[in-house]
């Protein structure tokens, strides 16, 4: 069968297309029928001589990048990794220890954190990709501020990230200007206390923890609906936002579309004490995310993930027990790793759609 990608169907139906596209109701159920019918079909993805890797973000164009964990004769140090036309490359670890990328723009740049503890004192610290290599950056002219972590990247390169004290206080937002490397600035209009950064837009714009959008030194609220408590951010795009929260007592993921119009997601769930992924979106508005136990989820293991395209839930991805998605491209292409519990590796995938 010829491997289409959701995304491609997305633009037949017309939610991306320009011209004549069809109004919004024909297109969601157009998009909501492929969705179902198609089939999330698993890739493996080589990580050379390392025991465990993971899918952790990509470049939208069906590129990804991540950690991988090699074992070397003095212990183990987690490596950022990236799989360019499914091709594993060892990252490094910018001169750090313990370095996962969070994000990777369109044109491939990544940026990360490095973070480890040791008796209580904890070395964290951010970095990017610059020339094929991985740099450290920098902190502010102060000399409270003694970690640091990247959350994401724009198109043109600046790194959106925190600082803040040993003791984890006085977390502040800042960014690393692609235009003068060697540099950092507080976000200006940014809350101050406590506040920060949980995920960036490829514009530019970047969702806070306080449930605000950030744009140019403008915060916009997100919206709520009744009965909707706890509402936290994880991921935007194009504008749209995902996240979750708890609904009359339930735990479910949460959509704010470019109104930032609150919207409770169908048939989801989430489990935050595993570390599993939770929600995703891409630029057309599809959503990755864990699906509730009514639909073939399991909360107590965290497994069992959904497709939502904005608001509508139209299929579970792939199987159930054991496909951990983490990011959905703007291709349609899902990354992300399967767990084996008996090693307590994990294995890195791609997902298409066909």
């Amino acid at each position: 069968m010829k491997l289409r990608s959701l995304g491609c169907a997305l633009l037949a139906a017309g939610l991306l297309g320009s011209g004549q596209p069809a109004s919004a109701t024909e297109a969601t159920e157009a998009a909501t029928e492929t969705a179902a019918a198609c089939t999330w079909k698993p890739t493996a993805l080589g990580i050379g001589t390392s025991v465990s890797a993971s899918v952790t973000a990509t470049d939208d164009h069906g590129n990804f990048a991540g950690w991988a964990l090699p074992i070397d004769p003095v212990g183990t140090t987690v490596r950022a990794a990236a799989w360019t036309d499914g091709t594993f490359t060892d990252l490094g670890t910018a001169g750090t220890t313990n370095a996962s990328v969070t994000a990777e723009n369109r044109s491939g740049a990544v940026a990360g954190t490095a973070r480890t503890s040791v008796f209580g004192f904890v070395a964290e610290r951010a970095f990017k990709s610059s020339s094929g290599t991985l740099v450290q950056l920098p902190f502010p002219t102060s000399s409270q501020y003694t970690r640091s972590a990247a959350v994401g990247i724009t198109d043109s390169g600046d790194v959106i990230g925190v600082v803040r004290k040993q003791d984890g206080s006085g977390q502040t937002a800042v960014r690393w200007p692609a235009a003068q490397p060697g540099t950092v600035t507080l976000l200006t209009g940014a809350p101050s206390s406590g506040v920060g950064p949980v995920a960036v837009d490829t514009d530019g714009s970047i969702v806070l923890n306080s449930l605000d959008i950030w744009r140019d030194g403008t915060l916009t609220h997100l919206g709520t609906v009744p009965g909707l408590q706890f509402a936290s951010p994880l991921a935007i795009k194009n504008g749209r936002v995902v996240g979750y929260g708890t609904y009359n007592g339930k735990k479910v993921g949460v959509f704010w579309d470019q109104q930032q119009a609150a919207h409770v997601l169908p048939k989801s769930s989430y489990n935050l004490s595993n570390g599993n992924p939770q929600f995703s979106i891409n630029a057309s508005g599809l959503i990755t995310g864990r699906i509730d136990e009514a639909n073939g989820g399991n909360d107590l293991a965290g497994t069992g993930y959904g497709v939502w395209n904005q608001g509508t839930f139209v299929a579970k991805f792939g199987d159930l027990k054991a496909d951990l998605p983490v990011v959905i491209g703007d291709d349609g292409t899902a990354g992300g790793y399967r767990y084996d519990s008996a090693t307590q590796h994990s294995a890195p995938y791609v997902w298409r759609c066909s």
